[in-house]
């Protein structure tokens, strides 16, 4: 998929407490095997109040140009697809 198609996976709609997405600075879209495919910096949250299903979609400016990408990095356990990180940990180039 196109760096584009990843970050729109990411953008929406998630089921997280929208002031945990706003007091993010970046959003990192990673696959199955932990390779971060697309990261943007985190404008806002809309909600779902279509089909009030208190889910948010995370708003994001596209950051094609992070080192991050195609790195793989250390996550949690949790099986959620979202995830709140402190801190990023490369562990493979």
């Amino acid at each position: 998929m196109s760096f584009d198609q990843w970050l729109n996976r990411g953008r929406r709609w998630w089921k997280t407490r929208a002031d945990r997405a706003l007091n993010a600075d970046r959003l990192f879209v990673i696959d199955a095997t932990n390779r971060v495919r697309a990261v943007g910096l985190v404008d806002g949250v809309l909600k779902d109040r279509e089909d009030g299903s208190d889910r948010v979609s995370i708003e994001v400016t596209s950051e094609e140009d992070s080192e991050l990408i195609g790195k793989i990095i250390r996550r949690n356990d949790s099986r959620n697809p979202i995830s709140y990180v402190t801190t990023i940990e490369v562990v493979d180039q």
